[in-house]
Formats: structure tokens, C-alpha cells, sequence
């Protein structure tokens, strides 16, 4: 760039200036400079405006002519000014990211002195645009790397460790929205707990704690609480290395506060939720020897629990002597046996009788295998539910038997985000008339019944084509008042 028109500054702190080449005491004409600023990580970056005089607003109080924005990412700041002949305006902007795709924190012009800025992360951009003419004294500014008030990057160890949020919010630095990125060895996942929630507002439009899975894991979607149980935040298990731990506190006070302990996962869970993914310890990848794991789901009251393989090796033995996947309708180790599981075929999908099923896991000192993939969903009529997830599939009740009369099921399949769902028919034989009005199948282009939909589907069709959604959302009706001959349905997805 021009000498004094933006750069890479990285120093703990700096002041620069509005580009003055020939010494005027005014700016330059038709300038773009855009400064990038990097601070340490667990590190934000605070911006002063010592000095500010610009190229006044429209009447419509727009920065159009010569403007300063401002804009954030988590790891840096930059600034940066550029020579452009075609640029007809001045104005500063400020961006809260490391390039001007980071979030737009501000656009500034006139006169008027802007309020100090801090970034929400380690990472600042500063933009400076003038026109053409009318060139004024320009700005001066200076940044000083301080330390986060809340938030950063965390390692998960096997020993639990605490973190909360500040009691109050300190006016040299302060703060709306606190991020903590915690990581985990690889092939482990990161474990959460809540145990202090204190929130002004029950509004979760204002004030929340939300858990997230890493970007590059599709297994689980952002889970928010809000309010002042902390007892109602289940335990969080992450789908990969990675967990995403968010507070934000648009309305806060002193009381205000939100606490959390984090920890490596063992293969030991506790499922309190409607649906979700399971995978094996170590999954894609062999699962340990010696592994001695038990995992409980348990759904709403009133809910039942499908259970379908999406994925499934597991070493095998006569009577599945040495690994092995147990699987129990209740919560313990005594509760009635569903079936016990070994080998590569893939088992058939399991429907609990009550809102709780009990899996365990055991593996010997010798073979390992790839281990399992499940998705599992959860409802009141004991069929249907929401399955999420980037690729799975769902049966009528009973699979591979026959369905019951008067079964009616709903399912919501969910995507991830950008993730366009394409649903296969592996199996289809609907006992029906031929009209498909008392029996049949009907999958939505979209996240309910009314949007446009393919079907109905009845009768015993194995030749047909795959439904490709245009968005990562598909609901499916299924419903059968009568099954005379043996039927079945089985469908699967992915993205």
C-alpha cells in the first residue's frame, strides 16, 4: 500500500493517522487503506479516536463520502489505505474480523469523536475510504492490546475445569457476547457442564448460554438456555475435538453470571434430550480394546425411542463373547434385553416401549473394529420424530415386520445449514387399494406439510427416482390406517 495507507500491525500498541503526503494538515484525495491488526489468542484489541474530522454525512445521515468502518473476527485487527481514482466518497469504516468479510462493528464520519471500540475477538480491521474532493483534517487513532474480559481458547484435559463469566461487566473493556473455543486431543470429544446460570431476562433473544459443535462437524445443532436453572442445561458432549461455548448478555447486571466445567469425555453419557447422533469411541477410526462403556438415553416423558444403524462393525464371536453392543429398554443394566450386537450386519432399527433405553458398550483385548453410527429420534406416537444429522435413515414401526394399523408418523429431517437433503427409497411396500388415499407415503420440500411435496407413494415400488431437496430441511408423512399383507417402509438420507 501507500506509504501510511494501511498494513499488518501486530505490536501490543500503535497509533496511526489519515495518509497526509503533502503535509497540509488534510488528508489525501480517493484513498482506500485498510489496516489489519492481530492481537495474541485470549487477547481483544481496544481502539481510541484521539482525533476525528471528516467529510460530513448526507442529510440522510449516511457516511457515503469520506468514512471510517470498523469490523471483528476472533484472531486480529487490520488497516490498510489504497490509492483508488474511481471512489466518489470519504468515510472510515471498522470491522470486527481480520478482512472487510468480518462483521461490520461501525461506519464513522463528520466530526463527531466516535466512543472508544473493543473487538470481541483477537482479530481488528479498520478501513479509511475518501473521495474525490473536500478533504478535511482526518483522524488519529491508537490501539493497545488488552486482556479478553471473558472468553478464549481452552484445552480439555481428564481433570474438570471451571470458567464463568465476569460478575460485572468492566467499563475499560466491555462486553455483550463471550466465546470459548475448547478443544480436546484428537479422537476425543470435550464434555460440558453447566452449573451456575444466572440471567436477567428469560428472553433468549437477549440473554442466553448456547453450546455449539466445532464448523467442521455436522452431527449437532447449537443447544440455548437461558433464564436461572441451571439444573435444566443437560450435559453437553461434543461430536468431534471441538466445543463452542457462548454467552451473550445484551441485558446484564451484577448478578448476571453463567459457570461451566469442561473435561475430555470418557465413553460414559447421558442423553436427556428428544434425539441425537451416537458414534463409538474413536469413530471413524477403531474403536480401543479393553472399553467398558454405557450410554442412557432418555426423552420426554411420554416419548418413545427409534433407534436406527446407520454404520455398524463390530468384531465378532460366537454368542458376541468379547465386543459386543448391549442394548436394554430402560435406564439400568437390569432392564429387559432388547438384543445383543457383533459382527457387520447391520442391525435392524430398535423401538424402545418407554422414553428411556440403556446401551452398553464392551470391547476385549484383542480385535478392534470401526465400531457404530447411530441416529436416534424420539415421539409421542412410538413413530417419528426429528433426525438430524448429514446422513441416516428411518423405517415404519416394526421394521423389517409389518406396521401396525392406524400408524401415523412425522419425521423432520434436518441437515446441516447449506446442506441440500437427498432422500433415497431403499424399501417401500405400502399395503394400499391403489389410490393412496388410505395408505401412503409424502415427503415436503421444506420444514412442514405446507410446502411442496412429492407423492403419495403406496403399493410396492422399488424403481423410484431420489428426492433432492432444495434446502437441508424434509418432512416426511407417513400413514396407514390398514396393512392386510406384509409391509414396510425404509428410507435414507444424506447430504
Amino acid at each position: 500500500p501507500r506509504q501510511g495507507c494501511g498494513g499488518y500491525l501486530t505490536g501490543s500498541n500503535y497509533t496511526f493517522a489519515s495518509p497526509d503526503s503533502d503535509k497540509n494538515g488534510r488528508y489525501d484525495k480517493s484513498l482506500n487503506c485498510v489496516w489489519f491488526i492481530t492481537a495474541p489468542v485470549n487477547k481483544v484489541i481496544k481502539l481510541t479516536f484521539n482525533t476525528f474530522a471528516l467529510e460530513a454525512a448526507t442529510t440522510l445521515q449516511r457516511c457515503i463520502y469520506d468514512y471510517v468502518k470498523t469490523k471483528m473476527a476472533r484472531a486480529t485487527v487490520k488497516l490498510m489505505f489504497k490509492t483508488v481514482q474511481e471512489i466518489p466518497r470519504f468515510y472510515r469504516k471498522l470491522y470486527d474480523g481480520d478482512s472487510e468479510n468480518a462483521k461490520l462493528a461501525g461506519t464513522y464520519c463528520g466530526s463527531i469523536l466516535p466512543a472508544p471500540f473493543v473487538s470481541s475477538g483477537n482479530f481488528l480491521t479498520v478501513q479509511f475510504v475518501s473521495d474525490i474532493s473536500l478533504e478535511r483534517e482526518g483522524f488519529n487513532a491508537t490501539y493497545t492490546i488488552v486482556d479478553m474480559p471473558c472468553g478464549g481458547t481452552y484445552n480439555a484435559t481428564w481433570t474438570p475445569q471451571s470458567v464463568s463469566s465476569p460478575n460485572s461487566s468492566n467499563p475499560d473493556v466491555p462486553f455483550s457476547t463471550c466465546t470459548w473455543v475448547i478443544e480436546a486431543p484428537p479422537h476425543q470429544q470435550v464434555t460440558i457442564t453447566v452449573w451456575a446460570l444466572q440471567l436477567l431476562s428469560q428472553d433468549c433473544d437477549q440473554n442466553y448460554l448456547e453450546f455449539q459443535d466445532s464448523p467442521e462437524s455436522n452431527e449437532n445443532p447449537g443447544i440455548q438456555f437461558c433464564g436461572r436453572n441451571a439444573s435444566a442445561a443437560p450435559t453437553f458432549y461434543s461430536s468431534m475435538r471441538t466445543a463452542i461455548v457462548i454467552f451473550k448478555a445484551a441485558v446484564f447486571n451484577r448478578s448476571s453470571r453463567v459457570g461451566f466445567t469442561y473435561q475430555i469425555a470418557d465413553c460414559n453419557r447421558e442423553y436427556n434430550k428428544a434425539f441425537g447422533n451416537l458414534k463409538s469411541p474413536g469413530w471413524p477410526d477403531n474403536y480401543n480394546n479393553n472399553m467398558d462403556c454405557t450410554i442412557i438415553l432418555t426423552a420426554p416423558q411420554n416419548h418413545t425411542i427409534s433407534l436406527f444403524f446407520h454404520s455398524f462393525g463390530i468384531e465378532y464371536s460366537s454368542e458376541c463373547r468379547h465386543d459386543f453392543l448391549e442394548v436394554r429398554n430402560g435406564s439400568g443394566s437390569s432392564s429387559p434385553l432388547l438384543g445383543v450386537y457383533c459382527g457387520t450386519l447391520l442391525p435392524n432399527p430398535i423401538f424402545s416401549q418407554n422414553n428411556q433405553l440403556y446401551l452398553r458398550f464392551k470391547t476385549d483385548s484383542t480385535v478392534s473394529s470401526r465400531g457404530y453410527e447411530i441416529v436416534w429420534t424420539s415421539s409421542p406416537s412410538g413413530c417419528g420424530g426429528t433426525l438430524y444429522g448429514d446422513r441416516g435413515l428411518l423405517t415404519s414401526p416394526g421394521y423389517p415386520g409389518t406396521y401396525p394399523n392406524n400408524t401415523h408418523c412425522e419425521w423432520a429431517i434436518i441437515a446441516p445449514a447449506r446442506r441440500p437433503v437427498t432422500v433415497s427409497f431403499y424399501f417401500i411396500s405400502i399395503d394400499d387399494s391403489g389410490d393412496c388415499v388410505q395408505n401412503y407415503l409424502i415427503l415436503y420440500d421444506g420444514p412442514d406439510a405446507n410446502f411442496p411435496s412429492s407423492g403419495p407413494y403406496c403399493g410396492a415400488d422399488t424403481n423410484i427416482a431420489p428426492f433432492v431437496a432444495s434446502s437441508n430441511r424434509v418432512f416426511i408423512k407417513f400413514h396407514a390406517e390398514y396393512a392386510a399383507r406384509p409391509s414396510a417402509v425404509q428410507l435414507t438420507w444424506d447430504s
